[in-house]
């Protein structure tokens, strides 16, 4: 099976089905200026990779819901301005929805949840939100540096969306420069893959899409079985 490819504006994605799924359960977003109302409101491009959690029967649900959560902030201009706490409400908002889904009945195991990292690229800026084991890495001058930690223990994630008034988002930021690298991975490739060694990987093409799609591809002949998906975005003039 070979890697399905999608390319927006500046960024491109790889996926592939895993092995050991039934459907693939991770979700991506594009919401590039390619897009005719993101280009109208003029707020910045947002790109994200979620992850369901295997073990919560509504996980590929939960990363769909989130992936959904991200059109209101183009949607709804009056609700969500463009600023960096206004996208953490919204990613609270669609936790708690998650969240309120309830739990396996008899057990504390929630129904929903997934990992997720969302990159918002505006004005010159970086701004990243994460909550889980997804990964995302800043590649600049042929040097990598991941932006995100893993809250996994023991191969149980800890904080993830879904998780309610508890979860903490971690959030990030910094100024981006021309030809800047943003690498958003599931953990389809980082089981088989160090983050490091990706972005390595992601190197050597100067097509995104086909550093996306060798990505993925290598990453399931490396033996993973999970779902894939490689999201890479490539940071022109401003």
């Amino acid at each position: 099976m070979l890697p399905v490819c999608e390319k927006k504006g500046p960024a491109a994605v790889a996926w592939l089905k895993g092995v050991k799924h039934k459907f693939y359960e991770d979700r991506y977003r594009l919401l590039s200026n390619e897009t005719p109302l993101v280009r109208r409101l003029n707020r910045g491009e947002v790109f994200a990779v979620f992850d369901g959690i295997g073990s919560a029967p509504e996980g590929m649900r939960s990363a769909q819901a989130m992936c959904d959560i991200l059109l209101d902030f183009y949607q709804q201009p009056d609700e969500y301005q463009a600023k960096y706490s206004d996208i953490q409400r919204l990613l609270m908002g669609g936790n708690l929805i998650i969240h309120d889904w309830g739990f396996m009945p008899g057990t504390d195991r929630p129904l929903g949840g997934c990992a997720g990292t969302i990159v918002w690229i505006y004005q010159s800026k970086i701004h990243i939100f994460h909550a889980g084991d997804t990964v995302a890495l800043l590649i600049r001058s042929g040097e990598s540096r991941q932006l995100t930690r893993m809250h996994d223990y023991n191969g149980a994630i800890y904080r993830y969306f879904g998780l309610g008034s508890r979860l903490e988002i971690d959030m990030h930021q910094e100024l981006l420069e021309e030809g800047d690298r943003i690498l958003l991975l599931s953990d389809g490739v980082t089981k088989v893959f160090h983050p490091q060694e990706a972005a390595d990987f992601v190197e050597h093409y100067d097509d995104i899409a086909k550093a996306a799609t060798q990505l993925a591809r290598t990453s399931q002949l490396k033996g993973s079985q999970d779902d894939i998906t490689v999201l890479v975005i490539e940071i022109g003039e401003s």
